[in-house]
């Protein structure tokens, strides 16, 4: 009996232990015990209880509350319930004291733990001081963000049942364990999984001056206040955008609000600088410190207080691109918040770069800080990075003594989407010095023997990396000279096997010092796929000499089963094995000509031919063959190409080879190249048809095309177009004749000048495919008496730094009116407009009209609008 009852009231413990658990999510977890703290809140907090914001706790526990168990949902729900309100967390606060200024309503009290400094000064108005400067700094706030900014206005909660008595945003002052939280009236039915958008509500501690005192108190309480009003501005567009941004961009908000009264502060943003202003770095800087110590922690981690940190990501944004990027990033979020970073990839996008190349860049800007700021060459870099903290680099990674070779497993190595700093100095001169990355592999060369499934799921993440670059690793050299210049290069790495080696003279002589950026190209929690499964990652570094054994002498023929490789051993000093590296190259016209490889450094890692900072995939090390082996068969052609999609052409696809000598640290040398290529046998029907085509103007952004087919087809030949901005178009074909077929190509407003790339598919009635991929003409869009559409982009037209109206084609003389008719500005060989009049100043948002002439007659009118 005895023991029966000790092991029901064991099992007892152990499922209310169980049912007690926090959920597995860290974030999660984090947020709700962060939430318990205010269950019972306290008449008085030290310093070291007092959190900066936990307003990204509070959207944490509303985004996941549908998936929290009842037992939570019942605990935790009066957190979400308004100070004063039954049933509240806050409800037995009394707060009847209303203070109301233009756009906020304050609610406090004169007695009791929750009252604040009741001192009365500044203005004796019969309004405690405090009252008086968060009301000023919340104006302050709503000025700068809306009217100057152009922020969307948040939502008012005149739909709430408990709103505060009127439409105002609702400012709460009472005692807690932060400095200030938004938060908003959730529960109303209204959420969705990855967009909501809610009414804010403001909670501001109002006893800050006891933590800090009153004189620093008063400037936390700005820019806390600024702070917490941007989450307001935040929930107006999307509530449930990435939270670690959400605070790095509040953050950064205190920046541009309080700045100390700097009038050349770098951006063009008119704000109200006031002697002994607020230098809101001074209450950011500690958080800095910390990020710059821990650079490979993952740029969206809430590790601590990271993401306050992170505020850095955020001014590197609107320091490179302008400070509107950020409001663009808002807007995007308003359609759902993604994972992958999706949203910051489109707004990178919209300003002409790619995610992966702003990151890469930012990693390099965050080294020239500190003693390093200003001795970058030709890069701009932050503008007070001289005041930022210097990024750590790790003793271990200092190296002197080579050759040196560091792996990094899965919890070593820099997480997702950071950075690891290493830095490689000379004790004497090497003729030639070597660095080495080589991260795990993405997928393996021959994919042939792998089941569907995996097939499936690696070319998904090959793919993300073709497309994005935001998979794998990324190395960046930042190179001293011994003239004080730097350098800055990159190695990109090859797509599958993600190795990469950049080879350096004169180390020691010409080059003083070299540091290595190791970057995880991974925009969220690693995951790489390898057959069966996944698992963490891992990559490592290697510097030393190359060896200098040479080969000579490469040739490659037809094989039974795929191109072979043939080379000659010259000499096998330092040499243990021979890597094959191919290229491929895809003829895209008749008149396009073959593309070897270049150079030796062209061997050594992958290219990135358009500079959009994202790796080809069309060089990799294919094979690797011990010194004593000079032949290698290459069985695995046409598996780095979707033999099935309808612009695969095996005739116009050639393939080129080098060999290289790799010794026992798998340094690679020396590069011997072959100097022909080889287009692999495929085996294509005979009888398959080919294609010709024609264009000509059919009106302005409009072509007639003709597509004749050497063969009859069992329906309408599949052509698309694609720009020379990359933009694709698909035309529909109606058949003429029996082999002939025309259709109108059309593009969006006027057609981009360049080349544009045809590429047509068709099936003959006995199911015989043929493909056909051609490059048209150069073109240039010119107006003209029968173009005479001259337009302009994009419209409408949101204003902001940085953002201009395009007007095609250039060199016009522009009228631009307002909707009355008055002339705004006149602009002569026009090529765009800076949305100011003629007295410099921004115009209103609304519709504008334009007349362009060009001297000989030619006139174009049209209308924009323009929005702020």
């Amino acid at each position: 009996m005895k023991l029966s009852l000790i092991l029901t009231v064991a099992l007892s413990i152990t499922c209310l232990s169980v049912a007690h658990a926090l959920p597995p999510d860290p974030e999660l977890q984090s947020a709700i015990q962060t939430a318990r703290k205010f269950t019972n809140l306290k008449p008085r907090y030290t310093p070291s209880e007092i959190t900066e914001c936990v307003t990204d706790s509070f959207v944490t526990l509303a985004k996941n509350w549908h998936n929290l168990p009842a037992m939570y949902r019942q605990e935790l729900k009066p957190i979400f319930l308004r100070p004063g309100l039954p049933g509240s967390f806050f409800g037995e606060i009394e707060l009847p004291e209303k203070f109301n200024t233009p756009h906020f309503r304050l609610h406090y009290t004169r007695v009791g733990p929750h009252a604040p400094p009741l001192e009365d000064f500044h203005p004796r108005n019969g309004v405690p001081d405090y009252i008086d400067f968060c009301a000023d700094a919340m104006e302050r706030a709503y000025r700068v963000q809306i009217d100057l900014m152009g922020f969307k206005v948040p939502y008012i909660d005149f739909w709430a049942a408990q709103n505060g008595g009127n439409h105002k945003y609702d400012v709460y002052l009472f005692t807690f364990p932060a400095l200030g939280i938004t938060t908003a009236d959730w529960f109303e039915g209204r959420v969705l999984s990855t967009a909501l958008t809610v009414a804010p509500y403001f909670m501001i501690n109002s006893r800050i001056y006891d933590y800090v005192g009153k004189a620093e108190g008063i400037r936390y309480l700005e820019t806390t206040c600024t702070h917490e009003f941007l989450h307001g501005v935040q929930f107006g567009y999307n509530a449930y955008m990435p939270t670690w941004f959400m605070e790095a961009s509040a953050t950064w908000i205190e920046v541009m609000t309080y700045d100390g009264g700097r009038i050349d502060d770098g951006d063009t943003l008119p704000d109200p600088d006031e002697p002994n202003e607020t230098d809101s770095y001074n209450y950011y800087i500690h958080q800095l410190r910390r990020w710059f110590l821990i650079p490979d922690i993952s740029l969206e981690s809430r590790i601590g207080d990271h993401e306050y940190g992170s505020v850095i990501w955020a001014l590197y944004m609107a320091e490179r691109f302008g400070y509107d990027i950020i409001r663009q990033f808002y807007r995007n979020t308003t359609d759902g918040s993604y994972r992958e970073m999706g949203n910051f990839y489109d707004v990178f996008t919209d300003n002409g770069t790619t995610l992966a190349e702003a990151f890469k860049t930012f990693t390099v800007w965050n080294y020239f800080t500190h003693n390093r700021a200003n001795t970058a060459t030709d890069m701009p870099g932050y503008k007070f990075a001289h005041r930022f903290p210097p990024v750590a680099i790790h003793p271990n990674d200092i190296h002197t003594s080579y050759p040196i070779h560091t792996d990094f497993n899965s919890e070593a190595m820099p997480e997702h989407f950071s950075s690891r700093y290493i830095v490689f100095k000379p004790t004497g001169i090497l003729p030639e010095f070597a660095i080495k990355i080589d991260g795990a592999d993405l997928a393996p060369i021959d994919m042939s023997n792998l089941t569907q499934t995996d097939r499936t799921r690696i070319q998904r993440e090959l793919d993300r990396h073709t497309f994005t670059g935001l998979r794998g690793w990324a190395a960046k050299f930042i190179v001293k000279k011994r003239n004080g210049t730097t350098e800055i290069k990159e190695a990109f790495t090859y797509q599958r096997s993600q190795q990469a080696q950049m080879t350096f003279k004169d180390f020691g002589g010409d080059i003083q010092e070299i540091a290595l950026i190791l970057i995880n190209m991974h925009p969220d929690v690693e995951q790489v796929i390898i057959p069966g499964g996944t698992f963490g990652g891992a990559v490592s570094y290697t510097a030393g000499k190359p060896p200098t054994g040479m080969l000579s002498n490469v040739q490659v023929m037809q094989g039974s089963n795929g191109p072979i490789v043939t080379w000659n051993v010259d000499n096998s000093t330092d040499i243990r094995d021979v890597a094959i590296v191919r290229k491929r190259y895809v003829l895209q016209s008749e008149t396009d000509v073959p593309q070897p490889f270049q150079n030796p450094d062209e061997v050594l890692a992958a290219a990135d031919q358009d500079d959009n900072g994202i790796p080809e995939d069309d060089i990799e090390i294919i094979g690797r063959v011990d010194i004593t082996q000079t032949r290698f068969e290459d069985t695995a052609v046409f598996q780095d190409v979707d033999v099935n999609s309808i612009f695969f052409d095996p005739v116009n696809t050639h393939y080129y080879y080098a060999v290289v000598p790799v010794n026992a640290m798998g340094i690679m040398g020396t590069p011997s190249i072959a100097p022909n290529g080889i287009v692999p046998r495929f085996d294509t029907p005979s009888n398959a048809p080919a294609f010709f085509l024609q264009t000509q103007p059919h009106g302005t952004g409009a072509w007639q095309v003709e597509v004749q087919s050497t063969l009859p087809l069992q329906s309408a030949p599949h052509l698309t177009v694609e720009s020379p901005n990359k933009d694709s178009y698909t035309v529909f074909l109606t058949q003429e004749t029996e082999t002939k077929w025309i259709g109108t190509l059309r593009t969006n407003g006027f057609p981009p000048t360049g080349l544009y790339l045809y590429k047509i598919r068709g099936q003959t009635p006995t199911g015989v495919t043929g493909t056909r991929i051609w490059q048209g003409q150069t073109f240039n869009y010119v107006a003209n008496s029968q173009n005479r559409n001259v337009t302009v982009a994009p419209n409408p037209l949101y204003a902001g730094q940085g953002k201009h109206l395009s007007f095609y084609p250039k060199g016009l003389t522009v009228e631009i009116y307002d909707a009355f008719g008055n002339i705004i500005k006149v602009l002569d060989n026009a090529s765009e407009w800076d949305c100011t009049n003629a007295r410099g100043e921004m115009v209103c948002t609304g519709l504008y009209f334009f007349r362009a002439t060009d001297g000989n007659g030619f006139q174009s009118t049209g209308k924009f609008c323009v929005v702020k």
